[in-house]
């Protein structure tokens, strides 16, 4: 993967969005430490709802996370804090807001995701494959493309 984001003439001008898995982490710092780095709010979510429950609180979080204005997620906040003032102390512990919300996303990364969503339901279609190369797996994808295409949106595989 590094050579692959190498030979795209692009440098560092990267960002990955993670689950915070310390491995992941401290690869991503490694190899690209100028690279911009974001969190899963929907693994976030997970966890902020098992220490702060409630549906209101999650709905406040949610809030916070998709926040486009500075006002938005202050608003959001002042929410969180006047219900549960140990939600701040979560969403604080998490580090930089750059990483989780989107008002301080940098504006730099042309995408707004603050999800993995993306990347779960392209895992999730792979089934055995999963444990296969990279290079193998997107082998594989572009002779499904390809066959999507010719024999249009059929079941095509009940065919070879």
């Amino acid at each position: 993967m590094k050579n692959i984001l190498k030979d795209s003439g692009r440098g560092d001008d990267w960002c990955f969005i993670s689950d915070r898995q310390k491995g992941i982490d401290n690869a991503i710092r490694d190899l690209w430490p100028k690279a911009g780095r974001r969190n899963c709010c929907k693994h976030l979510s997970k966890n902020f709802k098992a220490q702060i429950p409630g549906p209101l609180m999650l709905s406040l979080f949610w809030r916070a996370c998709g926040a486009y204005s500075p006002f938005t997620f202050k608003k959001a906040m002042e929410g969180l804090q006047k219900i549960n003032h140990l939600a701040l102390v979560w969403l604080a512990n998490l580090g930089e807001q750059s990483t989780w919300s989107k008002h301080a996303f940098n504006p730099a990364v042309k995408n707004n995701m603050n999800k993995t969503n993306f990347v779960e339901c392209f895992n999730a279609t792979l089934g055995v494959d999963r444990p296969r190369p990279v290079l193998t797996l997107l082998e594989g994808t572009m002779i499904d493309d390809n066959l999507q295409k010719l024999y249009g949106h059929h079941n095509y595989k009940t065919m070879i």
